[in-house]
């Protein structure tokens, strides 16, 4: 590709780039880079979200205006009716409701269908059994008559006729209903199944069957001796019968009808009379059932037409006294009051509360961004605290879940069981993610919360402030996990003060309550420390917030893209050094963060690893590219640098505050350099678009990004000097950090004046001991001389063969602005 044809397509590159530019100038973001309008409408939403979500969280049902006692409880304040109101009660109900239940009988089927089912089914088994006799008999008869031989002559002939009818036996039990002893079936055989047995067997059986039968006494239970209501099957007459128990259970029904049976068999052989009295008692079976269904169907009904009793309570009637100890009677009264409220009433109550919070929310966040200079201006960092919000309004119903369940096993544990809510999570994690002030906005908002669903929410208000309070000032100089800890210790140690405190407030102090509230205060300090070591590294994750654990990480110079910058752009890396070294100075000097400033310092210039040779610090000596390059490709990569290392930034997971710090670092400063070598090529100079020569920004932001942009300049600029002495130093220093004040770099950061001049006076310091003077040891080099000529001198101040024409005072004017380009 010729030179005329990138020139053409740079030009058109560049013509669309600038045309995207200013028209999202007026719309877009350069810090959140959201729209600014989307991200206020974002804004909005998140705010009713919150304030309604938090709401149906604190308060899913209606909110009592007292305590719902339980049984035995002792009232800790009068309660008064507020109106008028009927109250039912429930214990007269009650005793009428058993009264009633008790006063009706119970219905009993008795199925006089039994006996004539019985009478069938015998007479049924006995014919057909006579009919296989018969025809058995005949069958051995004609065997007798016929057989020449008479081979079964020897067999007596009831034994084979006993034979077939044994096989019949299966059939006769079926249709009998009942199951006879082989030695049973072989003496009715004996007696060839006569119909006089079967009517003597089903007289029996008719008497008992007819008198009633019951399973057992136990179904009547205590009925025994009251009255029952019979209705008779299938005629549907009922009976009230007075005397239930002269119905027999099955056992008296199965001894009864052997007595009768032996009076009514007596003149029959011994076996015919032992087999008549066990057929008859297999026969007997139940006819006198409990119909269950009937029965609580009838009593249903009655109750149904039971009015409750109920009893007026007037307007202003005591019904609870403080110190008086609840009864059924309180707890009904009670829960009439409750149902007296409107059915709407939940519905009203959670709108009030979420107005109520959506209204101490929105003015807290409109304070806040006017007067806390780290308070969240981007939409990830609302959502992060909308987060922590909502987690510690979780607690809450979950602390009223648990209270309820060890209310039954331990009152002192429920009691106590606040003290350990972990409330304090939500402004530690703030302190550490966001900032120190916000957490303390967070302190307040988070205890308000969870007061509004406590029984005496002021006091525990208290508690909670004060314990989340000490845990951000406990973070303050959270550079390892043992300040965390140290925290949760200071934490405990509060809420120890603290509970004690309420404790005295609760005379008379009892021991028990006492000691389990100390270890419950203890413990939550202990438990807030855990929870943040363990939600720390996921938030980080999920939000992509950076920690001062992750600056601590990241600061490590054994990082790979550190490594990488170490070997690919040695003059880079050592340049990411000393900034950093001048930044951390600085940061302390003003009180900014010095962790977080010197570990963006590290990564600020990360690009410049995809085009190390363009860059001069890694030349080392060698051909400066940008001679073979027109001015707007070498403007390009430099911006590009920027660019890169905010995506090796993303790759490596630095986090937000430290891209955003690479993003700042040269703010929109002007490459004036290669804009005044573009102007002195071109035909026409003023075709020359002054905002390509303008790194896009935005300008920094915050404190560490300010002290990223001065330190940088400065330290590329201060190898320039030739003879850096402290007074050179300091007139250098001086003047870069005025002229990036002048140029407006420094106007949408938080530095001041003072500011800048601790800054100027910290790096002096710095450059003064990098740059400070040695013994000249014998036989060391001349500096007028020789061993300069002999290729010894710097090579970074080495002019290049093209300027060697220029005085020396030209060379050094022109390689300070490049310098202070980070070119050369």
């Amino acid at each position: 590709m010729s030179d005329k044809e990138s020139s053409g397509k740079l030009k058109r590159f560049l013509a669309v780039n600038r045309i995207i530019r200013l028209w999202l100038s007026p719309h877009w973001d350069k810090k959140t880079g959201l729209n600014k309008d989307t991200e206020r409408y974002a804004t909005v939403v998140l705010w009713v979200c919150f304030s309604l979500l938090a709401a149906l969280i604190l308060f899913p049902r209606p909110q009592q205006s007292y305590r719902l006692y339980r049984l035995g409880d002792v009232s800790e304040t009068d309660i008064k009716a507020s109106t008028d109101f009927l109250i039912e009660d429930q214990e007269s109900t009650e005793k009428r409701r058993q009264e009633i239940r008790e006063d009706i009988p119970s219905v009993y089927d008795l199925d006089e269908r039994v006996g004539q089912q019985i009478k069938t089914r015998m007479h049924e088994a006995f014919a057909l059994m006579r009919q296989r006799f018969q025809e058995a008999e005949n069958q051995v008869n004609r065997s007798a008559g016929n057989s020449k031989k008479q081979d079964s002559s020897s067999i007596p002939p009831f034994n084979r006729i006993y034979k077939v009818l044994l096989d019949n036996k299966p059939e006769f039990d079926r249709l009998l209903g009942a199951t006879l002893a082989t030695n049973v079936f072989y003496l009715l055989a004996r007696a060839q199944f006569s119909t006089s047995l079967e009517e003597l067997i089903n007289q029996q059986v008719s008497q008992i069957i007819a008198q009633g039968v019951i399973s057992d006494y136990a179904t009547l239970g205590s009925e025994r001796h009251r009255r029952i209501i019979v209705r008779r099957l299938p005629s549907w007459s009922e009976t009230i019968e007075k005397t239930p128990d002269k119905f027999l259970d099955l056992d008296d029904a199965k001894k009864k009808v052997t007595f009768y049976c032996r009076e009514m068999a007596a003149d029959l052989p011994a076996g015919q009379r032992w087999a008549i009295c066990e057929l008859a008692q297999s026969l007997v079976i139940p006819n006198l059932v409990l119909n269950r269904a009937e029965t609580e169907e009838r009593k249903n009904a009655s109750l149904e037409e039971l009015k409750p009793v109920y009893f007026r309570i007037k307007k202003g009637e005591m019904l609870v006294r403080e110190g008086e100890r609840i009864t059924p009677i309180h707890i009904a009264k009670l829960q009439a009051l409750q149902k007296d409220r409107p059915q709407d009433w939940w519905l009203l109550n959670f709108l009030a509360t979420a107005m109520i919070l959506g209204l101490l929310v929105g003015i807290t966040y409109q304070l806040a961004r006017l007067f806390i200079r780290k308070f969240p201006r981007n939409f990830a960092e609302l959502v992060f605290l909308a987060s922590l919000l909502i987690f510690v309004a979780l607690l809450n119903p979950g602390l009223v879940d648990v209270t309820g369940v060890l209310a039954r096993v331990s009152p002192l544990i429920s009691k106590n069981l606040i003290y350990l809510l972990p409330v304090a999570l939500a402004p530690m994690l703030t302190g550490i993610f966001i900032g120190l002030e916000t957490a303390v906005v967070i302190a307040f908002i988070a205890p308000i919360m969870t007061g509004l669903v406590l029984e005496k929410p002021f006091y525990i208000f208290i508690y909670f402030v004060a314990g989340g309070l000490v845990g951000v000032w406990g973070i303050q100089h959270c550079r390892n996990r043992w300040a965390l800890i140290r925290a949760g210790l200071l934490i405990g140690l509060v809420n120890l003060v603290s509970v004690t405190a309420l404790k005295l407030l609760e005379f008379p102090l009892r021991a028990p309550d006492f000691f389990i509230g100390m270890v419950f205060a203890a413990g939550g300090g202990l438990l807030i420390s855990v929870l943040v070591t363990g939600m720390a590294p996921v938030i980080e994750v999920l939000f992509n917030f950076t920690s001062d654990f992750r600056l601590l990480e990241l600061r490590n110079l054994d990082q790979p893209i550190l490594r990488e910058l170490m070997v690919m752009a040695p003059g880079t890396y050592h340049h990411s050094i000393v900034v950093g070294n001048m930044v951390e100075a600085a940061a302390e000097a003003i009180g900014a963060n010095p962790l977080l400033a010197k570990t963006a310092a590290y990564y600020h210039d990360v690009g410049k690893i995809k085009k190390p040779a363009y860059f001069v610090e890694n030349q080392l000596g060698g051909e400066n590219k940008h001679e073979k390059l027109a001015p707007s490709m070498s403007s390009l990569i430099l911006l590009a640098h920027v660019k890169d290392g905010v995506e090796l930034g993303r790759q490596n997971r630095v986090g937000s505050q430290i891209i955003d710090i690479i993003r700042q670092h040269h703010g929109t400063s002007f490459i004036s350099y290669f804009y005044n070598k573009a102007k002195q090529q071109a035909a026409n100079p003023q075709q020359i678009n002054i905002e390509d020569y303008r790194y896009p920004g935005p300008r920094p932001q915050t404190k560490e990004a300010g002290l990223v942009l001065l330190a940088d300049q400065v330290e590329a600029a201060s190898k320039t000097l030739l003879d850096p002495t402290p007074a050179r130093i300091q007139g250098l220093v001086q003047k870069i950090i005025n002229n990036i004040f002048a140029d407006g770099q420094l106007d949408e950061c938080e530095l001041t004046l003072k500011d800048l001049h601790q800054i100027a006076k910290s790096f002096i310091k710095i450059l003064s001991g990098i740059f400070h003077q040695r013994i000249e040891y014998p036989g060391s080099p001349d500096k007028s001389g020789g061993d300069k000529k002999k290729g010894n001198e710097d090579l970074d101040k080495q002019p290049t063969k093209k300027d060697s024409h220029k005085s020396s005072e030209d060379q050094e004017k022109s390689r300070e602005d490049l310098k202070r380009l980070g070119i050369f």
